[in-house]
């Protein structure tokens, strides 16, 4: 970390602390369902009618913090997927396993997350707040497998591997770009519930595409629903 980034960081920290009389925390629990895919590079133009979108899941911890009625931060824990969908066009070796012409190889990566970012609410009237949010996520890659299926009439599993990170040289560590809206609705004076649909975008590469040998990283939607408790 160089001296900018830190001195940020630090600031950051100060004016969180310095504020903290007069913010209200809530803590809560958040779920989600969406679809990742390979970020889109130059690179893989070539193939890029090889590979699809793999539903992926979220659910976690959801903390904010807010520093006023309209400004707050938002973070938490959550555990989450990322990965894409190959179409296989001849017989391949992804991540040391032997995959067969014709079949699907759903690869699917899991990760601790954790969210930072700033989250505004839209000053209007009524228990429905709608909000926007943006900022990063930072992530660790705990494992991964890949689900080669094949489709006749109906779509069979053929094979589920594990993927070896550390053999594979996988680079665990992952940030992303996140933006989002969506809305909050005030149930109880100290209880709130929220829907929401976001955009991530990876910052780092730790993707090795196995028809081009590239590194990239994922994009992805999420729609989330989620409780809080104000403490």
């Amino acid at each position: 970390m160089n001296y900018t980034m830190r001195s940020l960081f630090t600031f950051l920290l100060l004016a969180a602390f310095s504020t903290a009389a007069f913010a209200q925390f809530q803590i809560g629990f958040r779920a989600g369902y969406g679809f990742s895919d390979l970020r889109a590079d130059s690179e893989l133009d070539i193939v890029a009618d090889q590979f699809e979108n793999a539903s992926s899941l979220s659910t976690g911890l959801y903390l904010e913090y807010a520093f006023s009625e309209v400004v707050s931060l938002r973070s938490g824990l959550e555990l989450s997927r990322r990965g894409t969908t190959l179409n296989l066009s001849e017989d391949l070796e992804v991540f040391g396993a032997s995959l067969p012409f014709g079949a699907s190889a759903k690869t699917r990566f899991s990760y601790i997350d954790v969210p930072l970012q700033v989250q505004v609410h839209l000053p209007t009237e009524g228990i429905i707040k709608p909000y926007v949010f943006g900022g990063a996520s930072f992530g660790l890659a705990t494992g991964g497998n890949i689900r080669t299926t094949a489709k006749a009439i109906i779509e069979f599993n053929l094979m589920t591997t594990s993927i070896d990170l550390d053999a594979i040289n996988y680079e665990r560590f992952h940030v992303a770009a996140v933006g989002g809206l969506g809305a909050r609705a005030q149930l109880a004076p100290n209880f709130s519930a929220f829907v929401e649909g976001r955009f991530e975008q990876s910052l780092t590469e730790p993707y090795d595409v196995p028809v081009i040998a590239a590194k990239t990283g994922f994009k992805g939607l999420n729609f989330g629903a989620g409780v809080a408790f104000a403490l």
